[in-house]
């Protein structure tokens, strides 16, 4: 089966319920995507998270990708558009970053840490638990779905959800 086929079996497996066929696509293109990211960012850890970003992306919109165009296509279009989406954003705290690191006071920092710790409480438990063992223990997504039982795609999900809730939560430190 052609690559192109392959990916289009998958979709639909994985549209019709079946997530192993996501977990198949993220094996398939993760090194790939991964190489993308790298050079757009030049820096590893970016590029797992960007990498990671993606298929988060992927895995929320799968369901409406309507074969147009390849799939290998649609997803380099994400990846490029979430890659950019980063440098502006990396550009914009870098200079914010530099400009206000001395103000931030130790009291501030503490209070910080103090919102995070109660938003996190506040979170659902699957989403808290990916959320912690990704950014605090440094587990990659295939990882967290075997230590809570779930899928790989179940992970990155609850790990998606958690991000978006903490950023509603904490928008007044943001």
């Amino acid at each position: 089966m052609k690559g192109d086929e392959e990916d289009i079996v998958l979709v639909r497996r994985f549209k019709h319920g079946d997530e192993k066929a996501f977990d198949r696509l993220f094996e398939k293109y993760q090194v790939p995507l991964y190489s993308i990211c790298y050079r757009f960012s030049r820096n590893e850890a970016d590029a797992r998270d960007l990498t990671q970003d993606i298929f988060i992306k992927v895995y929320a919109n799968l369901k409406k990708f309507h074969e147009k165009s390849k799939f290998f296509t649609w997803l380099y279009r994400i990846a490029v558009n979430t890659c950019i989406s980063f440098k502006r954003k990396t550009q914009t705290r870098q200079l914010d970053y530099q400009s206000h690191q001395e103000t931030i006071s130790m009291d501030e920092r503490i209070r910080m840490k103090i919102a995070i710790d109660d938003a996190l409480i506040q979170l659902p438990e699957r989403q808290r638990m990916s959320f912690i063992l990704h950014h605090y223990d440094g587990y990659t997504f295939d990882e967290i779905g075997d230590i809570m039982g779930i899928s790989t795609g179940a992970a990155k999900a609850n790990h998606y959800h958690a991000i978006r809730k903490l950023q509603v939560l904490l928008k007044d430190l943001l």
